[in-house]
């Protein structure tokens, strides 16, 4: 049977993608699965839709929003999802990531030649938990991550015998990704400076390649700068090479407790298991994680294996370079920031395909009787749609939650009045996303501050509808208190709520004990503060249940002790 021309594959590699993508967030209704900040984001990029003139750039997502907010204008003009950014940002997702897949299954072609392998390397990297995850929800590191992994691919091709031209079209690319979203120059820029050091070009000649890159990379920076003078938010280059986003945070810092989370992302980025965000959660799936990563080592040590014999192959060499070294670099970085996190993970982790799209390959490659190389096609061909099973059933426990939010948000106003309550967060209820989207735009930090008198009047206040207090403000901003610091400031903030007659209602947050807040604040590095967060809490009120909200949980009146 003759093989349709490769634009061809590559234009039904990218429809079925985006058809099983759009149809899963069809299905799914719940743009929020695991993670709310898409929502912050598209709430950050309206200006970008409604008025872009006079919209303000952001440092770490510089591109981000004016690429989106044009894409949204267009998705407005032709009547699709018309000013619900929220929800058209996880389509627009699901387009940048049927491209991404695209690229796999390119990349693929091009190293091995068979089409088979790049079907199955597709398949599998579409299936991936984090990806398939990020790739149907409304977050924003897709379009960049698509477009580093484009310039990860294109090194891998090229650093085998590189030139002045392939280097900086390498930097060009790779800088447009990163200046989508800052983070991802951080574990791909070491891997792709390794492959050209470590290239069999003379001492002098790789200097002058990683001039070239490094180059490329500053001139970009450079003209993105130059371009956006004068806008609302711009930065010089050297404000775009290092924006600082989560350093001097509480998201920033070492402890073992990372330890755990790391093994969550890295598990997790393959094969989901459920809302692993915390560490008792992390803990109690610690099997299924690491059974996860051993897969995963065992796909890499095959791989190894089978592709030994051609160990001397230069363009093998740099594709290791550059996604392995990725995936090393990566995970240290991770290992200081959010090792949890979908988004650190998604970026480092593409040597996971690869390694898959190269067995798949040597395996097809083996010989033997046209019925036996059909066998291993099918056995591959379960094997690479497995996780896309097994993730698709996961994600199925969080269908339809979007309605009811939205439902339970109602029936949440009915009950507490806006204009006389202050709601007692945790922090990272999702519950907090959307009362900021659809009641108030208004940060907890907005309410209350260092002085004396909190910038809210006494109640009954209409204006800001969303009143809030959130016990991880303080790991947050001021990583450098002490935990009697930090329980004297809530102490202070739910003290001003009440003296100015405001019911302040507590989240199920408050049946925790000391040793679960400890666990929930571990991933600002403030795990140290959760005793006296406690006692502080415990001795100075008493609080009891007085409403349930399906799905967003129990919700307890405070009083002063």
């Amino acid at each position: 049977m003759k093989v349709p021309a490769l634009r061809w594959q590559l234009a039904l590699a990218f429809t079925v993608s985006l058809a099983v993508l759009a149809g899963q967030i069809v299905w799914l209704e719940n743009v929020h699965v695991l993670t709310t900040n898409g929502m912050y984001k598209s709430l950050q990029g309206e200006p970008w839709i409604a008025d872009p003139a006079h919209a303000t750039l952001d440092a770490s997502n510089y591109l981000f929003f004016p690429l989106y907010g044009a894409l949204c204008r267009l998705l407005d003009a032709v009547g699709f999802l018309r000013g619900a950014a929220w929800q058209q940002f996880a389509y627009l997702n699901a387009f940048w990531a049927s491209l991404c897949v695209t690229f796999v299954y390119a990349f693929i072609h091009r190293v091995t030649a068979r089409a088979a392998a790049a079907a199955l390397a597709a398949c599998f990297h579409l299936g991936s938990g984090y990806f398939l995850l990020l790739a149907t929800i409304n977050e924003d590191i897709m379009p960049g991550y698509t477009i580093v992994f484009a310039a990860m691919a294109l090194a891998g091709l090229w650093f085998d015998r590189p030139t002045y031209r392939r280097v900086v079209l390498v930097g060009v690319v790779f800088s447009l990704g990163w200046l989508i979203e800052w983070r991802l120059i951080f574990p791909t820029l070491p891997a792709l400076v390794l492959a050209l050091a470590l290239s069999k070009e003379s001492m002098r000649r790789r200097l002058a390649l990683i001039g070239a890159l490094i180059a490329s990379i500053v001139a970009v920076a450079g003209l993105a700068a130059l371009v956006t003078i004068g806008h609302s938010g711009s930065v010089g280059p050297e404000g775009l090479l290092w924006t600082g986003k989560g350093v001097e945070t509480g998201w920033a810092g070492l402890n073992w407790d990372k330890a755990w989370m790391l093994l969550a992302g890295i598990g997790s980025y393959f094969l989901i298991f459920g809302a692993l965000i915390d560490l008792p959660a992390i803990r109690l799936s610690a099997i299924a994680l690491s059974v996860s990563v051993l897969i995963q080592a065992a796909l890499l040590v095959a791989t190894l294996v089978a592709l030994w014999p051609r160990r001397g192959d230069r363009r093998l060499r740099a594709i290791a370079l550059v996604f392995l070294g990725t995936f090393g670099a990566g995970e240290v970085f991770n290992f200081y920031s959010q090792p949890q996190d979908p988004q650190m993970q998604i970026n480092v982790m593409p040597w996971l395909t690869v390694a898959w799209g190269l067995l798949a390959a040597h395996l097809l490659a083996a010989g033997g009787t046209v019925r036996a190389r059909g066998v291993t096609l099918a056995v591959l061909g379960v094997v690479a749609l497995a996780p896309l099973a097994w993730n698709l059933a996961q994600l199925a426990r969080w269908r339809g939650a979007d309605t009811v939010m939205v439902k339970g948000l109602a029936a949440l106003e009915r009950r507490f009045p806006t204009d006389q309550t202050v709601f007692l967060y945790w922090g990272f209820e999702s519950v907090t996303t959307w009362q900021f989207a659809l009641w108030s735009h208004t940060w907890d930090s907005d309410l209350w501050n260092s002085a004396q008198t909190p910038a809210l009047s006494p109640a009954p206040k209409a204006d800001p509808k969303f009143k809030w207090i959130a016990l991880t403000a303080g790991g947050i901003r001021h990583p450098g208190w002490t935990p009697e610091e930090h329980a004297a400031a809530l102490k202070r903030d739910i003290d001003r709520a009440l003296d100015l007659g405001y019911q302040v209602v507590a989240s199920d947050f408050w049946d925790w004990d000391a040793a679960e807040l400890a666990s929930q604040l571990s991933g600002l590095s403030a795990a140290n503060r959760a005793q006296a967060i406690y006692k502080m809490l415990h001795d100075n009120y008493v609080a009891s249940p007085v409403f349930y909200v399906r799905r967003i949980g129990v919700f307890h009146e405070l009083q002063r002790r």
